[in-house]
């Protein structure tokens, strides 16, 4: 499909970051609101007239409130920013004429499961943060025909600090750490979500996907091979179950999604390729949030 302008709420994010020079390489016209043009705490109206002005043809939201214990101690912020500013963006885009890209979280299921979750299971979320994305997914399928829901897993890239980062940090320094071993999912590096959205978007099959890296592995198990990737030990990591843990937010335990019929690489290949990457700038510019 020939499309051209895409707007990226959300550019400036760990996914972001990734996402807009991928397109701005694949030669689409890109525009990337900051949080001070487009706040999805603001009015619909005003909404709507910011995105407007460059006049897109495909929007994605990649904007989110992702702190999931936060969620839980400030469900009003969470419902205001992935419920009701995902409504206003929805409506802004049927307004504009706009394709939708909603980007959604394996947290919207329960991890009752003992296989690959796809798109014709039901979202059963155990916490606000899963809560909130999936009614977040409801605004969009509600509002829009023209829409992409893309949910994903665990992920992590260089625009934020996130679970790599933090492991190789602590392998570095060889600080002790606890890491859970029966939470089971798959890592997705943002490089290679990056283009499988361009993929999705420009497809013209609207509805829901499945865009995470192949594979399963508990958080333990991946940060194992994380050190062992990066050439460090892992014997300052130990295994423990989340039971012994304490989080203000229950998790899913077992996610990995099925992402049939999409073609996304393992997950160690990823996180190979997110390797080089980082050690090539080991200090990405935004180390704020998580």
């Amino acid at each position: 499909m020939g499309f051209k302008r895409v707007t990226v709420i959300g550019g400036s994010g760990m996914l972001g970051q990734d996402l807009v020079p991928h397109l701005s390489s694949c030669g689409y016209q890109v525009s990337a609101p900051t949080i001070g043009q487009v706040n999805v705490l603001h009015d619909v109206e005003r909404i709507t007239t910011e995105l407007a002005a460059t006049q897109p043809e495909i929007i994605i939201h990649a904007a989110a409130y992702t702190d999931v214990d936060g969620a839980e101690r400030d469900p009003e912020l969470a419902m205001a920013i992935n419920k009701d500013g995902t409504r206003k963006i929805a409506v802004a885009a049927r307004d504009i004429g706009a394709i939708l890209v909603y980007i959604s979280t394996d947290y919207v299921f329960d991890g009752t499961t003992n296989r690959p979750l796809t798109t014709d299971d039901k979202p059963h979320p155990i916490n606000m943060y899963g809560q909130s994305k999936f009614y977040g997914e409801l605004m969009v399928s509600e509002l829009l025909d023209t829409h992409y829901i893309l949910r994903t897993s665990w992920l992590y890239g260089m625009g934020r600090n996130n679970f790599v980062q933090w492991v190789l940090a602590s392998a570095k320094q060889g600080q002790p750490i606890n890491v859970v071993n029966d939470w089971h999912g798959t890592p997705t590096w943002t490089g290679s979500l990056a283009h499988t959205i361009e993929t999705v978007m420009t497809s013209g099959a609207f509805g829901t996907y499945h865009t995470a890296d192949q594979g399963t592995v508990s958080k333990y198990e991946q940060a194992v091979a994380i050190c062992k990737a990066a050439g460090l030990s892992h014997r300052h990591i130990s295994p423990v179950s989340a039971s012994t843990l304490s989080f203000d937010a229950p998790r899913p335990a077992y996610t990995p999604l099925d992402c049939a019929p999409l073609a996304m690489p393992h997950w160690e290949t990823s996180l190979a390729a997110y390797l080089t990457q980082y050690f090539a700038d080991p200090h990405p510019p935004n180390q704020a949030g998580a």
